[in-house]
């Protein structure tokens, strides 16, 4: 449910962006929720016992195939450069992280810091940049650690959670607000209905499936323009 509802976020605010120019503020603001909810879903199902590496690798791949899409449907938008990352590189270099966490050793670490560095570097003009990265981390060793581990995790996640859209108080109270009430409302319904252990990778299929969309509505809208103006030059 968490993933369903910030799926439908995420399609309003690349609406909102891409063929609106950010027009609505209600609309960005419900845009807003989007990666947090992406984040919950992600730290609560990602395990770190069975195989993160290969979820990195599926999830870097995935970015990698849909960057192009990505690029295209946010290149007239004003918001995103040409190589800007598209998010899907955030959510492996976590599930990275947590491969290495297993044995921090010195190489380890370093590989750790060129990926968090390189991708923070390509996320930071059009999504979350390093606080998206400790966002999800904090979050997936908050939900997966001792119940006597260390109170830094939250602090940390908490912390990062205000910096995805600093300067935005208010609105980080709000966004914070839904959030609880939508993971009240998930876990009653969770509690209401059988629990289903298969996963699909349906979410990956919709992001690349609007950022398509959106893609041809653009192109759409710009061959309608030419034509237009072919005409009036015509006449």
């Amino acid at each position: 449910m968490l993933k369903a509802i910030a799926c439908v976020c995420m399609l309003v605010d690349h609406i909102n962006t891409c063929l609106f120019d950010r027009a609505s503020v209600l609309a960005y603001l419900v845009g807003r929720l989007a990666f947090p909810l992406f984040g919950l879903a992600f730290a609560l199902t990602l395990n770190p016992d069975k195989a993160p590496l290969q979820t990195a690798r599926r999830l870097a791949i995935a970015g990698a195939a849909i960057q192009p899409i990505y690029a295209i449907a946010f290149a007239n938008t004003g918001f995103s450069p040409w190589w800007a990352g598209n998010i899907l590189f955030s959510f492996a270099a976590v599930a990275y992280l947590v491969e290495q966490a297993k044995n921090p050793t010195p190489v380890a670490i370093a590989r750790s810091l060129i990926v968090i560095a390189a991708v923070a570097l390509i996320q930071s003009p059009s999504s979350f940049g390093l606080a998206g990265i400790v966002w999800l981390y904090a979050l997936h060793r908050f939900f997966n650690s001792q119940p006597d581990s260390t109170a830094a995790w939250p602090v940390a996640a908490l912390v990062a959670f205000f910096m995805l859209n600093p300067g935005m108080p208010i609105a980080n109270a709000l966004i914070a607000a839904a959030i609880a009430a939508i993971i009240a409302a998930s876990q009653y319904a969770r509690s209401r209905a059988p629990r289903h252990t298969t996963r699909h990778p349906w979410s990956l299929a919709f992001y690349a499936g609007h950022l398509l969309a959106i893609v041809l509505i653009v192109a759409a809208e710009h061959l309608t323009r030419s034509a237009e103006l072919a005409q009036a030059i015509a006449a």
